[in-house]
């Protein structure tokens, strides 16, 4: 099924990784030239909405309420990694007026596909108070050591509630957080509701993690709709 809201659009993401890049030698000018013409292409392909909605697609079905469009997609070290976002959700908090914030509702849905052999932070899903104490997110392959990836609105949401519940995703039976809270889009505005669903499973050889964040006040329910449509490719 295609979204209708599946189509290019200019992402306004910011770059926050890899922001510099360091040089050896002072002497090796081209080399470094050359170095940061393939980041800018990186994250120029990266941030492709087109591109991004076909790497999302080839990990996961999904529904997501108002239809979706690409973000930003990967590959690399031989993960796929893949961001989209219902044409709501607000992409640079310091474009979202106060006046507007009471309006927002949107979904980000963050999917990945990592290798078996990449380290899972903790080894498993730990439950919350274990989980709290522990210096890497258990829901997030990419805190592992074999990865540094941190792109999506998750980083910004503060949970007020938390439980794990046994739900079904990529054809598994697997804990699955679900938080609810606030996120913070920038720090001039107050946070809006949000709801969260983290999720790892393993399916076909390979680690499939997927993050559903949604915002609004029916934020709780819509996050479980967009969760209960996933279906793993």
């Amino acid at each position: 099924m295609t979204d209708a809201a599946d189509k290019p659009v200019q992402s306004q993401y910011s770059v926050t990784i890899w922001e510099t890049i360091a040089i050896a030698l002072a002497g090796v000018s081209l080399v470094a030239i050359g170095t940061a013409g393939l980041v800018y292409k990186f994250f120029s392909n990266a941030a492709n909405p087109q591109r991004a909605t076909l790497i999302a697609r080839s990990l996961m079905d999904y529904q997501i309420p108002g239809g979706a469009q690409g973000a930003f997609g990967s590959n690399f070290g031989g993960a796929k990694v893949a961001i989209v976002t219902s044409p709501g959700f607000p992409r640079d908090g310091n474009l979202v007026s106060p006046a507007k914030l009471a309006e927002l509702k949107g979904v980000e849905l963050f999917i990945a596909r990592v290798p078996l052999d990449v380290e899972t932070p903790v080894g498993s899903v730990v439950v919350p108070d274990v989980y709290a104490a522990k210096p890497t997110d258990p829901y997030d392959l990419f805190s592992s050591p074999d990865f540094s990836f941190s792109y999506r609105s998750g980083e910004d949401f503060r949970a007020t509630t938390e439980t794990i519940e046994d739900r079904k995703f990529c054809g598994s039976v697997v804990p699955v957080r679900i938080q609810t809270g606030e996120l913070i889009l920038s720090e001039q505005l107050p946070g809006i509701p949000a709801a969260k669903y983290d999720a790892i499973a393993t399916f076909e050889n390979s680690k499939r993690q997927v993050t559903v964040t949604a915002i609004g006040l029916n934020a709780k329910q819509t996050s479980n709709t967009v969760f209960n449509s996933l279906k793993c490719k």
